[in-house]
């Protein structure tokens, strides 16, 4: 790669950093800026007096929402050690499940889905990994589900203390649900069903409530994920422009609150359809409603935890009705393939940034070469060979341009000799001397221009890939998502870019060309630690770069 493009490249990323940091601060999406500028103090001193906010429960959110009032359950767990306590009650039981991608267990207290694992994803490499437990009950991990119907003031309704019954028996799996009931003894029957399917990341929850009362009863559904916000060493690195936290696509927006946003002000968006939930760097928890019919979804700060769900507008059941509401959630990793197929915009997850038309093909490129290889590092390796044939038109522009200027320096040396005191007669003469050898001076910058967001994209790619996520390569490299243990990579890639530095001409500004010899030691620090499988893609282009710099250099010599 010649010095032209290893400086575009660098401003590139100077200037991606700069304008990232710049939009994470000041350029809030436009949904949020109108509900944010609708919501906060316009005075000054009136934000200095804002107080703490105040504990919500949702049956609260409901109330203000609906303009009823609303029963109290699910009630908050305002402090950590009450959570605990309700985990600790001796009238719970668990239900364990299995699906083949994810086991876990499923609680009669609240009617809960208490936990979640990951059977094909680990939290270590092997010999030493274990399922990753992304929905846990109790710890500073807590994360869990909830589902259920709220109503009017005097109605008895289950809570998150509830002990519920569980209907029928045996093993629960795709095959075999699990029915709770409850019943308040004045007329309502309540019953939820979590049904899964096999091999899928996918949990639906039915909440039926019968009325065998005399008298109608006003009700409202919700469901949603309640969890204590991750500590920062418990998150993934993230990438410029891959968020984590509380996020939605509601509508075909994009919708996006930080944590500590939410503690500041909760939230709320109607929407007629979409899903929303907690979205880390490899995995999603969401909440996919049923799609008819507007609803409200909120995103909610109330301590300990966050809560992001959906709840629906009030329905009358009559006396002999009944009520049903099915709820989707997808609780699993980020794979591409696997959230498209579900045709629930569940892809929308995974945020590229700019380049994420270019780089959604790069991905499924990727993985139809590891179908065949099983070997993500050896797809890396073919899809940059793939790359580098489509560029090779470019590329042989760049470097025979490159080639035509370093034999032209020694005339560029005689014309600094004789017109160096005059400028506007330098220039003029160079560019004589450029046309009458036919050379364009850009010719080796802009075709390799084309190239850099290809390399953008790719490293969005290797960077936020959940299927990179403990891909091996060889040898020592057994993830290919984090930094090569041993820096050999970083190394032969740095080696890589000084023989490609040599091989460029020289530039004349003798300070110019200290810099381009410096630069790839500047890269090699850079990539040290950057993911394994992106320096890998880094070297292939370099080693590929000098073989076709090379034979050009030849046969033009």
């Amino acid at each position: 790669m010649d010095q032209r493009t290893l400086l575009a490249i660098t401003l590139s990323f100077l200037l991606l950093i700069v304008f990232q940091t710049f939009s994470d601060f000041y350029l809030a999406p436009s949904h949020q800026v109108a509900e944010q500028q609708a919501k906060d103090p316009k005075d000054p001193k009136d934000a200095k007096e804002t107080k703490e906010p105040e504990k919500k429960s949702i049956e609260k959110n409901v109330q203000e929402q609906a303009n009823v009032d609303a029963a109290k359950p699910p009630q908050s767990q305002h402090t950590q050690a009450g959570i605990q306590e309700n985990a600790n009650d001796p009238r719970e039981q668990r239900f364990d499940f299995d699906n083949g991608l994810i086991t876990g267990q499923i609680s009669n207290l609240g009617a809960t889905l208490a936990q979640v694992k990951f059977t094909r994803h680990l939290d270590k490499l092997p010999p030493d990994g274990k399922p990753i437990e992304f929905l846990t009950p109790t710890g500073p991990h807590l994360f869990f589900e909830e589902s259920g119907y709220l109503g009017e003031v005097g109605v008895e309704l289950p809570n998150r203390k509830t002990a519920w019954t569980r209907s029928g028996s045996g093993k629960i799996g795709p095959n075999s649900p699990l029915t709770l009931v409850w019943e308040n003894g004045k007329g309502l029957k309540f019953e939820k069903t979590f049904t899964l399917q096999t091999n899928s990341y996918l949990v639906t929850t039915t909440d039926r409530v019968t009325n065998t009362a005399d008298k109608p009863v006003t009700l409202f559904h919700f469901a949603h994920f309640a969890r204590i916000e991750p500590k920062p060493e418990d998150q993934q690195a993230a990438a410029p422009n891959d968020f984590q936290g509380p996020m939605g696509y509601l509508d075909n927006v994009r919708v996006q609150h930080t944590y500590e946003d939410l503690k500041k002000q909760d939230q709320r968006t109607n929407a007629q359809e979409g899903w929303a939930g907690f979205s880390d760097k490899y995995f999603l928890a969401a909440i996919v409603p049923e799609q008819s019919g507007s609803k409200k979804f909120y995103f909610d700060f109330d301590e300990p935890t966050h809560r992001i769900g959906v709840v629906t507008g009030k329905q009358e059941l009559s006396p002999g009705g009944k009520l049903e509401k099915s709820t989707r959630m997808f609780i699993g990793p980020k794979e591409l393939r696997t959230l498209e197929a579900l045709e629930l915009k569940l892809e929308r997850s995974i945020d590229y940034g700019w380049f994420h038309f270019l780089a959604v093909p790069l991905v499924k490129v990727l993985l139809f070469f590891n179908n065949f290889i099983n070997n993500y590092g050896v797809a890396i390796v073919l899809l940059t060979l793939i790359i580098k044939i489509l560029f090779f038109p470019l590329a042989t522009k760049s470097y025979r341009s490159m080639n035509a200027m370093k034999k032209l320096a020694p005339k560029m040396e005689e014309l600094k000799k004789l017109y160096g005191h005059d400028k506007t007669l330098l220039q003029q003469e160079t560019m004589r001397m450029y046309q009458e050898n036919k050379v364009n001076p850009l010719g080796g910058c802009l075709p390799i221009m084309v190239q850099i967001p290809v390399f953008f994209a790719l490293y969005k790619v290797l960077f936020l890939s959940v299927e990179m996520r403990h891909a091996p390569l060889f040898l020592w490299i057994h993830d290919l998502s984090v930094m090569d243990p041993y820096y050999v990579l970083p190394l032969l890639m740095g080696a890589s870019m000084f023989i490609q530095t040599k091989m460029n001409p020289e530039p004349a500004d003798p300070v110019q060309a200290k810099v381009m010899l410096f630069l790839p030691v500047i890269f090699t620090f850079m990539f040290l630690t950057f993911p394994a499988g992106l320096v890998l893609y880094w070297l292939v282009n370099n080693v590929l770069s000098i073989t076709q710099q090379g034979y050009i250099m030849k046969m033009e010599a």
